[in-house]
């Protein structure tokens, strides 16, 4: 949902696009898109194809139990797509000479019911704390799952993990524009400032460790900004 709205964003530029080629050698990573005129260099990834059930009944299995390592090995593909994109925003900007551009990791989850958007964001703020040197924020987004508000509204919620830098607040206030924009060219309001007072999630197993299912709560204080 978000690479379409890429794709014809009159604020973005796309990497693939023939007049880049001559800046990147074979074999180099390039990124996707260009942002802002230029100044952000932004890498899209959807995380798909990621069988969750399978995985946490192996990873109990193999645990035994114990819950200490459990998130670190379930979050092994998100982290793993984080990686590869600091690695393509690395290189593009090694390859354009713009080494003062903010690096900008866009990920999407596609996966209905067994993961959401708060496993991206809790797997971005682990990987964010460990490096991603060439990454100064990762946008976090889910369309194909909903939390549902105090007044019965749905909402699907996207949250920007960012390090507390001057970079990565200036980040910060281009993706809420790019979110605005989004907003507008899908006739659907955006609301900010959430103040999110308790956030959980649970994958539930039976005792003899098969998977049943995945539970997500979002708990929101006062009354967002739109």
């Amino acid at each position: 949902m978000m690479l379409d709205f890429l794709k014809t964003y009159v604020r973005a530029v796309s990497l693939d696009d023939a007049r880049f080629d001559r800046f990147f050698a074979s074999g180099v990573k390039r990124s996707d898109f260009l942002l802002f005129e230029e100044s952000v260099v932004c890498e899209f990834k959807e995380i798909e194809n990621f069988n969750v059930g399978n995985r946490v009944e192996h990873l109990v299995k193999k645990n035994k139990g114990a819950q200490t390592n459990l998130k670190r090995d379930l979050y092994n593909t998100i982290s793993n797509a984080l990686s590869t994109a600091n690695q393509q925003i690395r290189e593009t900007k090694n390859s354009l000479g713009s080494d003062e551009a903010l690096g900008l990791v866009i990920l999407e989850n596609l996966i209905p019911t067994d993961l959401s958007v708060l496993s991206l964001i809790d797997a971005a703020d682990r990987k964010m704390a460990q490096g991603l040197d060439s990454t100064d924020g990762v946008l976090c987004l889910d369309f194909v799952n909903t939390f549902i508000g105090t007044d019965g509204s749905y909402i699907r919620f996207a949250q920007i993990v960012v390090r507390n830098v001057e970079r990565s607040e200036k980040l910060y206030a281009l993706v809420g524009e790019m979110l605005d924009d989004f907003g507008g060219s899908h006739n659907t309001p955006i609301h900010e400032d959430f103040h999110i007072s308790k956030a959980d999630q649970i994958w539930k197993t039976n005792k003899t460790g098969q998977y049943q299912d995945y539970s997500a709560t979002l708990n929101i204080l006062g009354e967002p900004k739109e």
